[in-house]
């Protein structure tokens, strides 16, 4: 049985990261492997369980939220959601951030 989770990978073909003309954003799909399974769960990881890459994770069969999924569906829709919410939480920051520098730039002028 295998596992899906989908993410967001970033590579530089260039030596500054932050320069974005130089860099390649994709969707990613890692499959992990079934080590073991519990009653209320399953014990999922890369290879083969007691290998050096054997680390489990541990993944609940009823949970909303999981790691990873036993489907390719589950894991697309796990990512829209978890995406959708990182793109509000760093919309706000940004909106704070925003707030921050108008209140030091007007300290600025009304200190000179």
């Amino acid at each position: 049985m295998e596992f899906y989770r989908y993410d967001i990978r970033r590579y530089s073909t260039s030596a500054d990261d932050y320069d974005n003309s130089h860099t390649i954003t994709d969707l990613n799909l890692t499959v992990y492997l079934l080590h073991k399974e519990t009653p209320k769960g399953y014990w999922i990881g890369y290879g083969a369980l007691n290998t050096w890459h054997g680390e489990s994770k541990w993944v609940s069969k009823t949970s909303k939220k999981r790691f990873a999924y036993p489907t390719k569906a589950e894991a697309l829709n796990s990512f829209i959601k978890r995406t959708e919410k990182r793109v509000k939480i760093l919309e706000d920051q940004v909106g704070i951030c925003n707030i921050g520098l108008a209140k030091a730039k007007k300290l600025l002028v009304n200190e000179k």
